[in-house]
């Protein structure tokens, strides 16, 4: 229990500071997810304290994952006339993601000459943690690399989002909001929460969808795909 006299605090102290230079230089670099993780990791390292002791500290805030999940349904909630009147529209977008997301992997497990394990961790890549754990779990992936690799997928999705949005003229609140949601799952939806509450209800309809679906449809991902592989 003495870890979390320090573990808690000193998380949640570099988390505010990075969020606070995020807000003020307005710097999308200056991600806090990821800033974060990597002067925890530079910390650890400096000090020789082993990850299982920070780890065994923290387990609070990996609690946290999952209720902080299920309150982005707030914004849905209030913008569920949106859902009722484009419904057809964001599932049948939301369904095509997924399949797009499944053929990537697909691919790049086949270029690699990846095995079914890699194949299992890179597969949730694109929903968020407390899902993607699971589904990786399930499937005979290593879960913490596909941690790394779903926090990875969204910042990268940050890091590009806004870029693609000017360079093609995506304007449209419900075309952000949904590939933000379905690329970049909950560091997506946190950046759509900064564009506007349009795009943080679409980002969160995205983020849950493409869970939903990523659930349902990754064992037979995962059998096509393995016997490609195979």
């Amino acid at each position: 229990m003495i870890h979390i006299l320090w573990t808690i605090p000193l998380t949640i102290f570099i988390y505010g500071i990075i969020f606070i230079l995020q807000k003020k230089f307005k710097q999308t670099w200056l991600n806090p997810l990821l800033t974060t993780s990597l002067i925890l990791i530079a910390f650890l390292l400096l000090t020789g304290i082993n990850y299982d002791t920070y780890k065994e500290g923290s387990q609070l805030i990996t609690f946290f994952i999952g209720p902080a999940t299920v309150s982005l349904a707030l914004p849905l909630y209030e913008k569920m006339d949106l859902f009722k009147k484009h419904w057809k529209l964001i599932l049948i977008t939301i369904f095509i993601g997924v399949v797009v997301h499944a053929i990537t992997i697909g691919l790049i497990v086949v270029i690699m000459k990846s095995d079914t394990t890699m194949l299992a961790t890179f597969i949730p890549k694109s929903v968020t943690t407390a899902i993607a754990i699971d589904i990786s779990s399930s499937l005979g992936g290593i879960k913490y690399l596909t941690v790394t690799i779903v926090v990875l997928t969204g910042v990268f999705g940050v890091l590009i989002a806004p870029p693609i949005f000017k360079l093609f003229k995506i304007n449209d609140p419900i075309a952000r909001g949904l590939s933000l949601g379905a690329s970049a799952h909950a560091v997506g939806t946190s950046k759509a929460i900064e564009y506007g509450s349009v795009e943080a209800s679409m980002s969160t309809l995205a983020l849950i969808f493409t869970g939903l679906m990523t659930v349902l449809l990754s064992p037979v991902i995962y059998k096509i795909i393995e016997l490609l592989i195979t």
